[in-house]
Formats: structure tokens, sequence, C-alpha cells
């Protein structure tokens, strides 16, 4: 039998593996004994592979497919220019934010010396990337938007100086882009799943930056990651009660995993150019 003949015997016992599998999968799913909470892991798992299997289609045709497809509709592409343009902006000292109208998305920078931030000190790499929903939904400038961004940062700002020990508001910079409501959200997705930033829920390591306080006796809340490693907010401390959501060992030996696999912008070419690539169609 020859290598191609063997190949394609090896493909099509593997897609009948394939198949039987989902017509078992089928049975379980229709199930009166599978739980709701069941269904729904299966439900997340499969779709994760429709979209493998459609990858694996377009690589398997002779003819190339475009990795990109610009639709100017499609809230993600919106999401990519949203991004450019914040990366666009100045940076400002975040200690000299002042009050201003809009709603929108915002990204904070470190440059201080807290060693475990060392990789990204000073770099077009944010330490992390936050949206601002308008004050009304139907908000049409920013005056309705209400003063939602400066807001934000100014809280940021405040948790910031509550971590005297480990953290000072005067080494964060930050960026901001006012952005027409309902667009926020596909550019702060996009910003995180490109630059991945350490204090961001989304990226599982010290998130809880924007988190408030709770007490552990009414939501058995657990202090966050962010709280462990730079302590200072009182509510986060003040209760016995509360447990580490993870130790700050972990919080430390995850930050260095992180570093050393993470891509890292540390200039605004290059920043862009990690933009560009992500539209290429080639």
């Amino acid at each position: 039998m020859s290598a191609y003949e063997e190949a394609r015997k090896t493909a099509k016992l593997a897609i009948d593996d394939l198949d039987a599998k989902l017509e078992e999968l089928g049975r379980l799913a229709r199930s009166n004994d599978t739980s709701d909470l069941a269904r729904l892991g299966l439900d997340i798992r499969l779709r994760s592979f429709v979209d493998r299997a459609g990858h694996l289609a377009k690589e398997l045709d002779p003819v190339h497919w475009p990795k990109f497809v610009f639709d100017p509709g499609d809230p993600a592409v919106v999401g990519r220019f949203i991004a450019l343009a914040l990366v666009a902006q100045p940076k400002l000292p975040l200690a000299e934010v002042r009050r201003f109208h809009g709603s929108g998305v915002y990204a904070l920078y470190y440059n201080g010396e807290f060693p475990p931030y060392n990789p990204i000190a000073g770099t077009e790499t944010p330490i992390y990337i936050g949206k601002a929903e308008p004050a009304e939904e139907t908000a049409r400038n920013p005056l309705d938007q209400g003063e939602r961004v400066s807001r934000r940062l100014r809280d940021h700002r405040r948790s910031i100086g509550k971590a005297e020990t480990t953290l000072n508001p005067e080494d964060f910079d930050c960026r901001f882009l006012i952005v027409q409501t309902g667009w926020q959200g596909a550019a702060e997705d996009f910003l995180i799943e490109l630059f991945r930033p350490i204090w961001n829920n989304e990226t599982g390591i010290c998130y809880g930056l924007g988190k408030h306080g709770d007490s552990p006796s009414t939501r058995s809340n657990k202090r966050s990651p962010w709280d462990t490693l730079h302590s200072g907010r009182e509510w986060a401390w003040k209760d016995p009660d509360m447990e580490d959501a993870r130790s700050k060992e972990k919080i430390l030996a995850d930050l260095r995993a992180h570093f050393d696999s993470a891509a890292i912008s540390r200039s605004v070419e290059q920043a862009i150019t990690s933009f560009l690539d992500e539209l290429s169609q080639i």
C-alpha cells in the first residue's frame, strides 16, 4: 500500500470514529438523565469542536481560503479598528486624569519598579484593559453617555493609591477612546485577546482591580488576586473570614510563566503591526 493510500485509509478511519462518537453524543444529549449543567458543558465543547472542524476543512481545501474576511458589519472587525484608534491616542498620566464626558474603552500602562511587573514596565503592553458603558443605552453623544470613562479611570487611580507599599498612581499612564454607544464591548474583547493584560479577569492571573467590597458572609466571597498581591483596600482585609482566591505564591508563579510565553509590545509601532497582522488575508 502506497503512502497516499495509507494516509487516506487512516483519515477515513478517523472520520468514521468521529461520526460514531457524534452519534453517541447525540443520544446522550437527548437523554433525560443528562443534567442541565452537563448539557451546558457539552454544548460549550461541541461548539469548540465545530470551530476546529471548520478550520480543518479550510486547511484540507485545495483552494486557498483568506484568513480574514473584511465585513464592516462584523463587530469583531469594527473592534479591531476601534482598538487601533485607541493605540493611536497619546498616553496621559493616570494621576492627572480630569473629569470628561463619554463612554468607551481605555488601557492602563505600568512604568514602575514592582519586580513582578518588570517585563511590561515602560512598554506598550497594557497591564489592564477596560470599558465603560454609557449611562443610557440609547446615548448618542458624550454628554448623554455620562462621565463614564473618566469615572472608571479615577476609581482605578484610587484603588492603586491604596496599595501604598507596592503601587503608586504616579507610575501609571493611560489611554482612552470615546466611542459611539454599542461598540465599546467589541473593542475591549479584541484588545484583551491581543494583549492578554495580567490584571484582566480573562487572563486569570491577577484579576480584581475593578472589584468592590463584598462580605464573605453574604456572597461566599474570596479576596481577589489583585488584593492579595496589592494589599491596601480596607474592605478586602478587614474580615478575618475572607480567604484568598489564589495564593500569593501561585499568582507570582503564574506571572512568571505568563511573561515567559507572552508577546510583549515594546513600541507603538510594534503594537500597530500586531493589529495589522490580524487584518492580513494571506
